[in-house]
């Protein structure tokens, strides 16, 4: 065992990647250099790469075997550009991806991940065709590549729709992309995953001669170890680490095995064996790892020193260069490349920029097609989000802030005759007799339903039960008691004044029904006692009391709870909406790596927003023409104010529920987090914002915390602007139009900042 260790060695170097070693090494298509790429904070931290060393020739093709959960994709995604090494380098083509210089993100790669990362509900031609804009490839280009790749993949009818393929016909699908517009570097993860072997050995050839005659470099990740012999060059991985790097003839030889798998059992069984432990240099101090890797390491560019250290830290001969060129795996130093886990150094920072620098509307128009055509195509979710707003303002206008009607009120009347068949006999003239019939005359039998009852205690029990709302209870002698009331004046009995009124007991369990039923009751005895003094010759008007309201400055004698909160339902569904949607759409696709696609293809996430944006407005502006449509001419809402400044607080609204959806989406990585946190803001916005019930009901401290919502301005400016007139020069006006704007600017902010954060900390 201490032999095998022994026949080992360690190269030692300190050297960096400056600008010769960069110039020296634009011959390698991709070169990657003790990358080491964390995941997690203090005892969560979890190393995926560990001081990793990587060579792809240009012009070569490159397999990437290991098992699932080494590392492969997180290589993959750093070599892209979508994530970035907590230290260490990479170069592609010479350059930092993300660089302007590599091209990364951007046309010079074709990538395809090992999920499908494609839309379910678009075709094959037009998933073909959404990435041949991206790439701004001419017509007859896109046509002819195409039909040539549809030969090439066996695809099928390019008019079926991705989500109806087989998992098999749509990894091809996915391949196709990647090859679509003949990139310089392919970087494919599991191609040929669930694909016929004859279309896989037709896949391999064409790779190889993509290879040959194009120069193009390509990266292949496959579970298939067998197939991997066709590529140039293997490294064989494991947790983190390239235990091997060498051509598949270099590695049976130095293995004396005849299977790319067996050789690759050997090497895992020895790393197993020999874990991932760590040596000391004497005379530097610095601390050493140790892993398997390939003898061609010399042309990374490495200085290694005049003499190795074994694993005892002593120093032997370096091999000999034919044993190099022979493929013989090395062990080389890893620590002085990059820091480990335990090194307390700061790890250097990177800031790589966009390789597309320029706003590009060709892209834009992609993205922007390619939004419209998704939600088009799904016709259900496009009448939900068109009609929705404008359904709940139909309920809202037609269910909120109406008058009741039907409420049964118990009625016992001790006036009448049991012997007569308790009929209710009255006149309208100037007749002192049944008043009490003549008063129940006056309540409006379309909003109280009187229910006769023969005894105050059953009346009382059917209150109980919730058969009735209330009792109406009239004295035998209701009429004669009111008529010594009226005459005796302010001289009247206890008693007179006792059995002269009307006894009402009422549940009042529901705020809205008792305070409807006690203002018919009221309205109608007032009516009652018009009637009586103008049957008798007297002023109608004398017996009310001496206040009196004039015409109002503002809405109508009798207003309506109904206008009142039809602003806010509209203003909170259109946010709502806006909010559901752009975190559901931008969280969808970030998960299923539709995003990270597009991206690598270079689009910018500017355009990425842009492109949402575009689409969310034109979403908004038809939303908004429905829910005005119906509130204003069909259900007649008020609006004495200007239209234009109206629609666009309602605008204004939907880019702030859309700002704090974008916001959600960065925050989140499930749908289900994302749901959670929409509805909780959703509910506490409805609640505190005003749209049920003023804030001046409201205690002064949860008034204060009201008028932080992103809603509650812009409500108060939208009810003063249909139900006032008042226009934007007025304060309680243009304050709901700034608060939306600072909520919109620092909504998106906000979500930039975590969108980095997340970049260069994932």
């Amino acid at each position: 065992m201490t032999k095998d260790v022994e026949g080992s060695a360690v190269f030692v170097s300190s050297n960096q990647f400056d600008d010769e070693s960069r110039a020296n090494n634009c011959a390698d298509g991709v070169l990657v250099r003790n990358a080491y790429k964390i995941y997690g904070v203090g005892s969560n931290r979890c190393a995926i790469l560990e001081g990793l060393n990587m060579i792809v020739k240009k012009g070569t093709i490159y397999g990437l075997l290991g098992a699932s959960g080494c590392g492969k994709t997180t290589l993959l995604s750093c070599v892209v550009g979508r994530r970035r090494l907590n230290s260490g380098d990479i170069l592609v083509f010479g350059h930092e991806p993300g660089s302007e210089e590599s091209g990364i993100p951007g046309p010079r790669v074709g990538y395809m991940p090992q999920d499908l990362a494609l839309h379910g509900y678009f075709t094959i031609k037009e998933t073909l065709h959404y990435f041949g804009r991206i790439y701004n490839l001419k017509a007859d280009i896109v046509n002819a590549r195409l039909e040539f790749l549809s030969k090439l993949l066996d695809l099928p009818p390019g008019d079926r729709y991705v989500r109806t393929l087989s998992g098999g016909q749509q990894r091809r699908v996915s391949f196709a992309v990647a090859l679509f517009h003949e990139p310089e570097l392919l970087i494919l993860d599991e191609p040929t995953v669930g694909v016929d072997p004859l279309l896989r050995q037709s896949i391999w050839d064409h790779l190889v001669r993509l290879s040959v005659e194009h120069g193009t470099t390509v990266i292949v990740t496959t579970h298939y170890i067998e197939e991997a012999r066709q590529a140039n060059t293997i490294g064989m991985m494991r947790s983190g680490r390239l235990l091997a790097e060498d051509s598949p003839e270099n590695l049976l030889h130095s293995c004396t095995l005849r299977s790319l798998e067996a050789v690759f059992l050997q090497l895992c069984m020895k790393d197993y064996s020999y874990p991932h432990t760590e040596v000391v240099n004497s005379t530097s101090g610095v601390s050493l790892e140790v892993q398997q890797l390939s003898g061609g390491i010399d042309n990374v560019g490495f200085e290694p020193s005049a003499s190795q250290l074994d694993i005892s830290g002593t120093p032997i001969p370096r091999q000999p260069e034919s044993n190099q060129d022979a493929g013989m795996p090395f062990v080389t130093n890893l620590k002085k490349m990059g820091p480990t886990l335990s090194d307390k150094r700061t790890v250097r920072n990177r800031n790589p920029q966009s390789t597309a620098t320029y706003f590009s509307c060709h892209r834009l128009a992609a993205l922007v097609q390619k939004n419209f055509l998704q939600m088009f195509r799904n016709v259900g979710l496009f009448l939900f989000i068109f009609l929705l707003p404008a359904n709940q303002v139909i309920l809202s206008c037609l269910c909120i802030g109406g008058d009741f009607s039907y409420l049964k009120m118990a009625i016992v009347n001790d006036e009448l005759d049991a012997s007569q068949g308790r009929v209710c006999n009255y006149t309208t003239t100037c007749t002192y007799s049944m008043f009490s019939c003549r008063y129940l005359r006056f309540i409006e039998n379309t909003t109280i339903i009187q229910v006769p009852f023969q005894s105050v205690e059953e009346a009382l029990d059917a209150v109980k039960r919730g058969k009735v709302w209330g009792v109406v209870h009239f004295g035998k002698d209701f009429t004669d008691e009111l008529v010594v009331r009226q005459a005796d004046g302010n001289y009247a009995d206890n008693e007179t004044i006792r059995a002269s009124r009307v006894a009402i007991t009422l549940d009042e369990s529901n705020q809205q029904i008792s305070l409807t039923i006690k203002r018919q009751l009221i309205d109608a005895f007032s009516d009652f006692s018009k009637d009586i003094l103008a049957a008798c010759a007297y002023q109608p008007t004398a017996q009310s009391i001496p206040v009196t309201f004039l015409d109002p400055i503002y809405g109508q004698r009798k207003p309506s709870f109904t206008e009142y909160v039809t602003p806010g339902v509209i203003l909170g569904i259109i946010y709502f909406l806006a909010l559901a949607l752009t975190s559901a759409v931008f969280l969808t696709e970030r998960k299923s790596g539709v995003q990270d696609r597009s991206i690598v293809a270079g689009v910018q996430m500017t355009e990425y927003m842009m492109a949402h944006f575009v689409n969310q407005l034109t979403v908004l502006l038809g939303q908004t023409f429905f829910v005005y449509l119906f509130a204003l001419i069909v259900f007649n809402t008020a609006c004495h104010g200007n239209l234009a400044l109206v629609i666009f607080i309602t605008l204004l609204q939907g880019l702030c529920g859309m700002a704090f959806g974008l916001l959600i989406s960065a925050l989140c990585d499930e749908e289900t987090s994302a749901i959670q946190i929409t509805l909780g803001t959703n509910y506490t916005n409805i609640i505190m914002s005003g749209m049920l019930w003023p804030t001046e009901a409201m205690p002064t401290y949860v008034r204060h915390l009201a008028n932080l919502m992103p809603q509650t301005y812009a409500m108060q400016a939208l009810r003063n602007i249909l139900g006032r007139g008042w226009g934007i020069g007025h304060p309680k006006v243009y304050v709901g139009i700034i608060t939306s704007l600072s909520w919109i600017v620092g909504l998106v902010c906000l979500s930039l900042i975590v969108v980095r954060v997340r970049k260069y900390t994932g």
